[in-house]
């Protein structure tokens, strides 16, 4: 794999875990509404600042507290209008438009995602 593609996918990753046994994620009736699949629309940060995410992995929330993105697998929770992922560094949260915007940092950059819920 060559040097670029593998800092582009440490980046998108943003893989810093925490312990699963810091996660124990329930869903309630006010979360119901991120279970289901995202699409990136658009990501800001470094390198792919402007550039089209459309084709990038999906984020799937699950009902029963655990979610993939990709390669990354874990437990996510919604607390105080807050998203968190166990895999990775950062927050989210639903804009005005219904839409996630999820924040981290890697390698000293700080990157944000706009996430779409697919239909």
């Amino acid at each position: 794999m060559n040097a670029v593609l593998s800092v582009a996918l440490a980046v998108f990753l943003g893989l810093m875990a925490l312990p699963s046994s810091a996660w124990t994620a329930e869903t309630t009736d006010s979360d119901s509404s991120l279970v289901g699949v995202w699409g990136c629309q658009s990501v800001y940060g470094g390198p792919f600042t402007g550039r089209s995410c459309r084709t990038w992995p999906w984020l799937t929330l699950k009902a029963d507290g655990s979610y993939v993105w990709g390669s990354e697998h874990g437990r996510w929770e919604f607390k105080g209008k807050t998203l968190r992922l166990s895999g990775r560094t950062g927050a989210g949260h639903l804009n005005a438009d219904g839409k996630l915007i999820v924040e981290y940092e890697s390698k000293g950059t700080h990157y944000e995602q706009t996430l779409y819920k697919r239909p």
